[in-house]
């Protein structure tokens, strides 16, 4: 493997082909009596008592019992749940999808015109990838859900999860016209869906409806939690067609300039295009607009850390550590601002998120190298060493021969330190040629004009000229 081929940086386009609502709970929080029957009664009722006593069977690991107590709660309430379906939530919410599946499917046989089973088998299968099984166990679904009438209330909701799932299915195969009329019958149950509105915009996009997809964006941003429908159109241009991009950016600027949103989403495009100025100009209108929010911290952090001034990067990216204290993506973000940072306490700080996050990601080649380019800041090569050869041996660097722009730039250091100045340039050539957003920038474009003037070439490097972050 040449070095080339190691540290080439390739930009990445991400295609969504569909996605899953999951609705989930705080971790360690047991599942109460209302989590397993609230989609088919509400109040108080019969029933309520024997569930409550399965669930305390289940915690003491009396399984047996607690079937069983889950089966009179259905005799005496027949709206709710099989009790093995009811069964396989808590053992879901236990951490064990084996038993759990096992219920499942024992419901299919003990109640074959029950559709929950069914939704909940097709929903862990597409969450696992395995499209086909999921396609298969929902052409099963449909006639079972469209004559199940037990309990109107958790029939409805079933059927929203399923045109969701079959939306995922259809999608997933290809069948992009099938998915959009899934996600029109989910609206119809569900008009105030911002998920389904959103995905019925990108399906129409990719069709080339513009008009139509912007209309469903409108309708998702009703909801103060979806993005707004220029910015939304904005993004997905951005991909395809920067002309057409900044044309709703603009739009989605002009139209919302005091809502954060449009900030953030607005410095994200900047930094990924390497117009820096204008990043931290959004970023800045973000942070006045919503001084305490994670995403305008983050933004404004990552904003500062391009820019050089560590400083500020520290001060936003603590802010919204605060707020994610286990973000993974925010802590490697953190270690590289405090590591440049004069003070001994802010090189400790650095020292300690490397490490944890390598710790909980020894896999993740770009992590890895964090921790290296930290211990070689630190002035402990043996330490930088270990972990860059955790970056060579990965398996994503092994199968695909490249390196992000960082790793390069790292490792023209390290060349430059034992005096091979030639392999020096060749990476620090490799790490400019990118389009992509690179923290060390300048400081590559200074180092490789030194190097090549040290060593006597005229070759100026193509890359140089690109002065965005």
């Amino acid at each position: 493997m040449t070095v080339k081929q190691r540290i080439a940086a390739t930009g990445r386009c991400l295609v969504v082909l569909g996605f899953l609502a999951i609705v989930t709970r705080p971790a360690g929080a047991e599942l109460t009596v209302d989590d397993l029957t609230g989609s088919a009664v509400s109040g108080v009722g019969p029933y309520r008592q024997d569930v409550e006593d399965a669930i305390k069977a289940f915690a003491g690991r009396n399984y047996g019992a607690a079937l069983e107590r889950l089966q009179n709660a259905k005799k005496v309430t027949p709206a709710l749940a099989p009790a093995e379906v009811m069964m396989a939530q808590l053992h879901f919410d236990a951490g064990q999808p084996l038993p759990a599946i096992a219920m499942l499917e024992r419901a299919l046989k003990s109640a074959p015109n029950d559709p929950e089973a069914y939704v909940l088998l097709i929903e862990r299968a597409l969450a696992e990838g395995r499209f086909t099984e999921a396609g298969l166990l929902y052409d099963k679904l449909d006639g079972v859900i469209a004559a199940f009438n037990q309990s109107p209330k958790r029939r409805d909701l079933l059927r929203r999860r399923a045109y969701s799932a079959g939306a995922t299915i259809a999608e997933a195969q290809g069948d992009i016209k099938g998915a959009q009329t899934r996600l029109e019958n989910l609206l119809k149950l569900n008009p105030s869906d911002a998920s389904a509105h959103t995905r019925l915009g990108q399906m129409r996009f990719r069709q080339g409806d513009d008009r139509g997809a912007y209309t469903a964006f409108q309708s998702a941003s009703a909801d103060k939690k979806a993005l707004p429908a220029a910015l939304m159109m904005a993004m997905l241009w951005a991909e395809k067609n920067k002309a057409n991009a900044e044309k709703w950016l603009d739009a989605a600027v002009k139209a919302a300039p005091n809502d954060p949103r449009t900030q953030i989403g607005a410095a994200n495009y900047m930094l990924r295009n390497n117009r820096l100025d204008e990043a931290k100009g959004h970023a800045a209108k973000a942070i006045e607009l919503d001084p305490s929010g994670y995403d305008s911290n983050f933004i404004a952090g990552v904003a500062a850390r391009m820019d050089g001034d560590y400083r500020k990067a520290d001060q936003y990216l603590s802010r919204a550590l605060l707020l994610q204290p286990t973000n993974v993506d925010l802590m490697n973000h953190l270690a590289l601002s405090l590591v440049e940072l004069p003070d001994e306490t802010s090189k400790a700080r650095a020292m300690q998120y490397a490490q944890i996050i390598a710790k909980q990601n020894p896999g993740n080649p770009n992590i890895m190298a964090t921790l290296g380019w930290v211990n070689y800041r630190l002035n402990r090569p043996e330490d930088a060493k270990r972990a860059f050869n955790a970056v060579f041996s990965s398996p994503e660097v092994r199968a695909t021969q490249t390196m992000s722009s960082e790793m390069a730039y790292y490792l023209a250091n390290l060349a430059k330190e034992q005096g091979n100045s030639q392999e020096a340039i060749k990476m620090l050539r490799e790490a400019l040629n990118t389009e992509q957003p690179f923290a060390y920038r300048k400081m590559a474009n200074e180092m490789l004009a030194e190097l090549t003037k040290s060593s006597g070439s005229s070759d100026a490097a193509p890359a140089s000229t690109r002065t965005g972050s």
